[in-house]
């Protein structure tokens, strides 16, 4: 017997019941969802979660999910009679030391960027909120009055029941998967244990399975960097300060505020007149996915609980002398291995995953899930949730096992935005690697791939600048160093050594390239061979999906330029877009080059003398390339820069990188050449003003907000994506602007997302924030309304809960006409 569906949706949790109701708001009909277990109440983790619902976070994205979430399960009807679905008693967290009580301020004025209703709380105001608290035990807190905490099962069987309402709805519990049958790289049925349905077809499939996701997406070669860990959870006898609610009518399940230490990992909610206590602060019980038996619970660990519920009697001191539960668990969440949803089409067409989720989220992921499906499109950007945002090395098993157990234990750490990745490291190393070391590098880790941030050997220039560098203090001073910004004023004087090995190459040949890439790109790619076209990729609805330089290297070859870092998730965007018909070939060629900058006003001067190549203006324009001879290799030089100054990118073989490094060395001693790291390289592109993805410019703003329309061709003779959305965002005029903005005091700081006010209105927040050494300010940018957008308009950002004037400044500050990089 064999049933035909639209869509299967695989795991019946609350990701997967939410994805059903979004793929019948959508219209889609002949829908299916199975499940392992029985359906709703079973072994899953949306079962026996405690139902908290945290809607504010430093992620933008995660907050975007869980406020969205919020308002999904607020609006449904209760699935039992029993029982509340939805308790809207807010959410609360409280800080036990200073530097979390700061954490939470930079939150609070996040929270406004967002837009979500947050309030900072005294000791004693936490208190009035959720009675439990000892108000001598911390420094504050913050209400969310949208957070929640809701019955997982519940959730999700309501949203079914609904979505039964508005489309065709079948729905089967103990229906394991046990194989995938594809045809010609397509899902076209699904095997099962359920003898009623052996084999199901399928247009499509989406697998929610969560910490059985890995094993289950194994079967086709799919590989799903997410584990298992174990969190415990308990709940106490009843306490007769509860006596009250002894009844349990279902009003009364939560009938206060419970609260999350963030410190010590732990949090607690009301169950009537007993209450939760759960707890992350015990060593690590990793559990991967192909060793997770039926269920996602496990027998309590009673030493694991001793001493953090010692910790947590004192915060909370009516449960002092209780050492008795009703009930006592160790459950399993899914762990990513970036702590991100994955959510993405695999390689298979038509199957799709949206997995390591928790039910905070759960909602906003199938959100994303059924929009990207059903249209192609997601409201959101994906960049930071995308299935092939991964490098291979993050697969492997040593990595998953070192990173995994890193994230855990560090699970509500307060991360400084700049902080680089405490461990594992060395895990890519640069070819130039040695030459950092030489070089006393501070590193970072980009992609895995170990690069400088500063040199410490560069100390010696800090006598010559340091009248020019401000000194920093607090969190702004944390992974900083006076070094950076020696190094951003020396390589605007002289000249600067960029290790460029984060640069990926995509390479699309064959006689239909150009039309192609044409295609692709939002700028006319249609030039001379050995010309750079600086262009956008846009979605259909208009969004900036990423900027990239492209060089044409023969008539029917291009080199599209992108980061290492999204280089999986670019080559899926080109290839899902590249023509069946064979008339183009699409190639990585990463890993055969290596790249360095060189860039400064002595760039010109230092590589004429390690090459015969004519460097001048005429025999190398800007924006152009060339294969040419540096020392002993024959290097892609392209006249581009980043870095706001005269010079070039060199893509240089992988096997000659550090004779081509050496050769340009020795030949910049006389020009006092420097090494520069990634922190200069920074300050250098924000002083010029150029756009940094993923901050500045993301799916969800357009090319002419973002400042980026001159490299839309809308009279392009042939049809490229996005254009009929461009064409229309440009007629009726962009509502908001991308705006630089200075700080009026040099010496205060901001890093991303602080909010933006206009007499006390929250306007904007700022997307990308560093100091311009070269111009003596500190530079922020930020989308603004239009009539906030002129020069010279007087606004503020809010720092840790202070309110700092800055001024929209004239775009870019540094070189505005361009004529340092064209020298």
């Amino acid at each position: 017997m064999s049933k035909k569906y639209r869509v299967v949706v695989i795991g019946s949790g609350i990701v997967g019941a939410s994805a059903v109701w979004h793929f019948a708001k959508a219209g889609w009909k002949d829908i299916l969802l199975i499940d392992k277990g029985e359906l709703w109440e079973n072994d899953g983790s949306t079962s026996h979660a405690p139902g908290g619902v945290v809607a504010l976070s430093h992620s933008k994205l995660l907050t975007q999910m869980a406020v969205y979430g919020a308002d999904l399960m607020a609006s449904l009807k209760p699935w039992s009679e029993d029982r509340m679905t939805y308790n809207g008693v807010g959410g609360l967290d409280v800080a036990t030391s200073e530097r979390r009580w700061n954490d939470l301020k930079r939150l609070h004025g996040e929270s406004k960027s967002y837009g979500v209703e947050a309030h900072l709380l005294s000791p004693d105001e936490v208190k009035i909120k959720s009675p439990l608290v000892n108000p001598e035990e911390i420094f504050g807190g913050i209400f969310i009055p949208k957070g929640a905490i809701v019955a997982g099962a519940h959730v999700s069987a309501a949203l079914v029941r609904d979505a039964g309402a508005m489309s065709n709805v079948d729905a089967y519990g103990n229906t394991a998967v046990t194989d995938f049958e594809v045809k010609d790289g397509r899902i076209v049925a699904l095997s099962t244990s359920n003898p009623e349905l052996p084999r199901i077809e399928c247009e499509s499939a989406l697998i929610c399975a969560n910490i059985w996701s890995p094993a289950l997406c194994e079967k086709l070669g799919i590989q799903i960097p997410l584990v298992a860990f174990e969190h415990q959870y308990v709940i106490t006898t009843p306490m007769p300060e509860l006596a009250q609610y002894a009844d349990h009518r279902k009003e009364d399940e939560v009938h206060h505020v419970g609260f999350r230490d963030v410190d010590h990992t732990m949090y607690c909610r009301f169950h009537w007149d007993s209450i939760g206590v759960g707890s992350y602060w015990h060593r690590p019980h990793m559990v991967y996915s192909r060793d997770v038996k039926k269920s996602a619970m496990h027998p309590f660990t009673p030493e694991d609980f001793a001493g953090p519920w010692e910790h947590f009697q004192k915060l909370a001191p009516a449960l002092k002398g209780i050492n008795s539960f009703i009930k006592s668990f160790n459950g399993m969440f899914a762990f990513s291995v970036d702590g991100m949803p994955i959510i993405g089409e695999s390689h298979v067409k038509g199957l799709w995953v949206a997995t390591g989720s928790w039910l905070t989220h759960a909602p906003g992921v199938a959100k994303c899930a059924v929009e990207w499906m059903t249209s192609g499109e997601t409201e959101w950007d994906m960049r930071q949730v995308h299935l092939h945002r991964f490098q291979t090395h993050v697969t492997t098993r040593n990595f998953m096992d070192r990173i995994s157990l890193k994230n855990y234990r560090e699970i509500y750490e307060i991360v400084h935005p700049r902080q680089p990745l405490s461990e594992p490291r060395n895990v890519r190393l640069t070819p130039f690697y040695p030459r950092h070391k030489d070089l006393k590098a501070s590193f970072t880790a980009f992609a895995g791939i170990e690069v400088p941030n500063w040199n410490e050997e560069n100390t010696r220039l800090l006598e010559k600048y340091e009248d020019k560098i401000p000194a920093r203090s607090g969190w702004a001073a944390e992974y900083w160093s006076p070094v950076a910004g020696a190094e951003h004023l020396a390589t605007r004087e002289s000249a600067g050594l960029f290790d460029l090995t984060g640069l990926a190459l995509i390479e699309v040949s064959g006689p239909g390239a150009l039309k192609f890439v044409n295609y692709l790109c939002s700028n006319d790619m249609d030039k001379p061979v050995g010309q750079v076209m600086y262009t956008l990729w846009l979605t259909k609805n208009g969004g900036v999906r990423r900027d990239l330089a492209v060089a044409r290297l023969a008539e029917d070859k291009f080199w599209m330029m992108v980061g290492d870092g999204t280089r999986p998730q670019d080559l899926v965007w080109v290839r899902s877009h590249a023509p069946t018909n064979g008339s183009v070939v699409i190639t990585d060629v990463s890993d055969g080059y290596t790249a360095l900058g060189l860039w400064g006003p002595n760039a010109r001067n230092i590589l004429s003398k390690v090459t015969q190549a004519d460097l001048s203006n005429d025999g190398f324009p800007f924006y152009s390339c060339q294969w040419i001879e540096v020392g002993p290799a024959w290097v892609l030089a392209v006249r581009i820069s980043y870095a706001g100054e005269l010079g070039w990118e060199l893509h240089i073989p992988f096997d000659q990188d550090l004779q081509v490094w050496d050769a340009i060395w020795e030949a910049g001693r006389e020009f006092d050449l420097i090494s520069t790291g990634m922190t200069a390289f920074d300050t250098l592109r924000l002083e010029k003003g150029y756009r940094l993805w993923g901050g500045d410019v993301t799916t969800e703003y357009n090319a002419y907000e973002a400042g980026l329309g001159w490299t839309v061709k809308l009279d392009k003779q042939d049809d490229f994506l996005g254009k009929a959305a461009s064409k229309t965002i440009k007629e009726k005029g962009p509502k908001k602007k991308l705006c630089c903005l200075t700080l009026d005091n040099p010496r205060g700081a901001a890093f991303g997302y602080e909010p933006i006010f206009s007499n006390g209105a929250c306007v904007g927040h700022v997307t990308s924030a560093n100091y311009g050494y070269s111009v003596s300010k500190y530079i922020l940018y930020g989308y603004l309304p239009k009539e906030y957008a002129t020069v010279g308009a007087k606004l503020e950002i809010e720092y840790f809960g202070e309110r700092h004037p800055v001024t929209v400044a004239p775009d870019p500050l540094f070189d505005p006409k361009g004529e340092r990089m064209k020298a």
